[in-house]
């Protein structure tokens, strides 16, 4: 079964925002947020703007890319962490928002930053049945409504985006290959939000505001997802059939500067093998990966004989990977 991307397209909302910016807005050294993350840029949406708003205009972006209407659809997946309202689910608001009355199959995919990951596996099985021929992916992240000024690493670190894809069973495009995803629950509680869920709903008045923001236990983190790495990779790489330095391009999740360095390095990569975004997006969370995507194709515009390696880790712990054969 081969799969054509029709059309993928991104929405960056606002205005690129500098890290000089931010630096001076929560007084710390010039040039620390990019020393320190690698994020040079970032885009941050206006008080306006909601998920389903991005999603609805990256996707509808696609959509007429792709010469498509919206009621041309099979099914559409929203994927990513940030969302509206904790009812309804995400894409239910994302068909409102594009306006179309069509009664396709829409449902939410959250695996944090493996979300497109996951959606794209989950959209691969889904084209094995006869009557789904298109799927929309769409990834939208709101990173910045819970982030820390009083955490430099987390605030100078994340951006805002949304990236759509349309997919279509076809006799050319890719060839989906070896999708393998783990996840060690030692790191379930490195990466959260304290407040606003089932445990804790934040309705006491002594509430404090700082249980509202996206904390991170980095170093932990880090150190756990490295010490992962090597053996997933080496699962990976008799799974698939091919080593990583054999890919011709490879779409990391951007953690940041130093977790790009470090994939970089240990596995012997080129610089033009390695798809980099942090500096000019930050990290978007289920955005990064198909942001990355998105620039790779329109930068490439024929793929074909390429293959490609999306892979990345997310808070839970988990990691995750996926090969394209074009």
């Amino acid at each position: 079964m081969k799969i054509q991307i029709q059309a993928i397209e991104k929405y960056l909302p606002g205005i690129a925002l500098e890290s000089a910016q931010l630096e001076a807005q929560i007084g710390i050294s010039a040039g620390w947020i990019e020393k320190n993350v690698g994020v040079k840029t970032r885009h941050w949406a206006a008080a306006d703007e909601t998920v389903a708003s991005m999603s609805a205009t990256a996707l509808q972006k696609a959509l007429t890319a792709a010469n498509i209407p919206a009621e041309t659809l099979d099914m559409m997946i929203y994927a990513g962490a940030s969302y509206d309202y904790p009812i309804p689910h995400n894409a239910g608001r994302i068909k409102k928002e594009l306006g179309t009355s069509a009664k396709f199959p829409c449902f939410d995919v959250d695996a944090t930053c493996l979300s497109f990951l996951n959606a794209l596996d989950i959209a691969h099985l889904y084209f094995q049945r006869d009557n789904i021929r298109t799927i929309a992916i769409v990834s939208a992240e709101l990173a910045s409504r819970a982030l820390n000024p009083k955490d430099p690493k987390t605030y100078g670190l994340l951006g805002d985006a949304a990236a759509a894809v349309i997919l279509t069973k076809s006799a050319e495009g890719y060839e989906p290959a070896a999708p393998y995803f783990i996840n060690n629950s030692e790191g379930a509680d490195l990466a959260w939000i304290p407040t606003g869920g089932s445990v804790d709903r934040g309705m006491s008045s002594d509430t404090p505001e700082e249980s509202f923001y996206f904390r991170m236990e980095g170093k932990r983190l880090i150190s756990l997802t490295l010490q992962e790495l090597v053996p997933f990779l080496e699962n990976y790489e008799q799974l698939s059939g091919i080593a990583v330095t054999e890919y011709d391009y490879i779409i990391p999740h951007q953690t940041s500067r130093f977790g790009n360095e470090i994939f970089a390095k240990q596995y012997h990569l080129k610089e033009e093998q390695l798809v980099n975004t942090i500096a000019q997006y930050g990290n978007c969370i289920s955005a990064s990966i198909p942001l990355g995507l998105c620039d790779l194709i329109h930068a490439q515009n024929d793929l074909s004989g390429k293959t490609l390696l999306l892979i990345g880790s997310a808070a839970g712990l988990s990691l995750g990977a996926i090969t394209l054969r074009f």
